[in-house]
């Protein structure tokens, strides 16, 4: 039986390949174009090659009954003097590829295909030593106190870019306990910003999850399931190329999905209840809790705890550490209201914020009261001359 290669694309750079394929005398078509009944289609004169999109095939889980037969008799098709290509948007690549394994030969990137340059590494693993320096250097800029930790998650990169590129520990896994606000979850954001800022963020709170389903709502109900079929773990890395995992609130998952991240970190892939598969090989997975680390063996296995490639407790800041942080944030907020705000001046902006830092442990808290006194302080010129114009 005749099998085909798939070519999957980003939907992002559609308007690219679509020029990049009709200055070839190309062609793309929806697969709704053809009718169940024709095998054989005719085109413009000069159409070297016809694309066909199947992408909206996928567009509602769980419909392999209705798919199969249609994606056959496309797989079929002849065209008269044009080369027959099937494209489908990435996130939908693996599930076609499971659907018909035994029609499909292997799964390639279209861009590659017709010459568009992809976006850069966007993984730890593989960026160069001068770029991997880089983001270190400004993941200590942006990531305020905890100093011991930074030195040693560095060098915990360094030993995972070592092993992982001779096949050993696929993921790089972190558990950082501590108080709330104090920035465990800007170790993810800094990460994701700095490798995939284009990308949506891949983020999972457990606080938001009933203990009980904690499990499905992750990765999906199976077959037949009453509910959902899609988890919010498989339909985000669908979604996202980031190779940034923020798990927030893992003391409250529960059980059965400690037990499916302890095989997660083991093996480096895991499988998702309609039985597709996801490599999460070069990936960083931070996971957060709010518990002190003197009560994380009340709630994580030793098994699991084991499995994690760092794991750290943060701490309050220092008086000098909030104010660097305050100093940080009022030169970035500073530039972006300049850039929004045309009235708005660099003077405009001195002496506006007094913030006696004693009075707060939650660095959050600091941000909404340097936000707030800024506003106090420029709204009514913003206003006004807003109304003015």
């Amino acid at each position: 039986m005749d099998k085909k290669i798939i070519y999957e694309y980003d939907r992002r750079n559609r308007e690219l390949f679509t020029q990049q394929i009709e200055e070839n005398s190309g062609c793309i078509v929806n697969w709704a174009f053809f009718s169940k009944n024709d095998s054989k289609f005719q085109f413009p004169q000069g159409t070297n090659s016809l694309y066909i999109d199947i992408s909206s095939l996928f567009h509602s889980e769980d419909r392999a009954d209705m798919i199969i037969p249609l994606l056959e008799t496309l797989f079929n098709a002849t065209s008269d003097g044009a080369e027959i290509h099937y494209i489908v948007e990435s996130q939908y690549a693996k599930t076609l590829s499971d659907y018909l394994y035994y029609r499909v030969k292997g799964i390639q990137s279209l861009e590659e295909k017709i010459g568009i340059e992809l976006d850069e590494i966007n993984n730890i693993v593989d960026i160069n030593n001068d770029k991997f320096n880089t983001i270190m250097s400004h993941f200590s800029d942006q990531l305020f106190g905890n100093q011991i930790f930074k030195d040693r998650f560095k060098e915990e990169l360094i030993k995972y870019r070592f092993f992982n590129r001779i096949g050993c520990q696929p993921i790089f896994s972190v558990l950082i306990c501590g108080a709330s606000g104090i920035g465990k979850t800007e170790v993810a954001r800094i990460l994701h910003r700095e490798l995939s800022p284009n990308e949506p963020v891949i983020k999972i709170n457990f606080g938001n999850y009933s203990t009980q389903d904690a499990l499905n709502s992750l990765i999906g109900s199976p077959r037949g399931y009453i509910g959902s079929s899609k988890g919010e773990l498989t339909d985000k890395l669908q979604h996202s190329k980031s190779k940034v995992i923020l798990i927030d609130e893992f003391e409250k998952a529960g059980k059965p999905v400690y037990n499916f991240f302890l095989q997660m970190l083991e093996d480096g892939r895991f499988t998702d209840s309609l039985g597709r598969e996801y490599n999460l090989n070069k990936y960083i997975i931070i996971f957060t809790s709010n518990m002190s680390k003197e009560n994380v063996g009340q709630y994580i296995p030793p098994e699991l705890r084991s499995r994690f490639s760092c794991k750290f407790s943060f701490g309050l800041l220092s008086k000098d550490e909030k104010e660097a942080y305050i100093e940080y944030k009022l030169k970035q907020y500073s530039e972006q209201i300049m850039n929004s705000y045309e009235n708005i001046c660099e003077s405009d902006l001195e002496n506006v914020v007094s913030i006696d830092v004693s009075k707060y442990q939650n660095i959050r808290d600091i941000n909404n009261e340097i936000m707030r006194q800024l506003a106090q302080s420029l709204y009514d010129k913003i206003v006004n001359n807003s109304e003015g114009s």
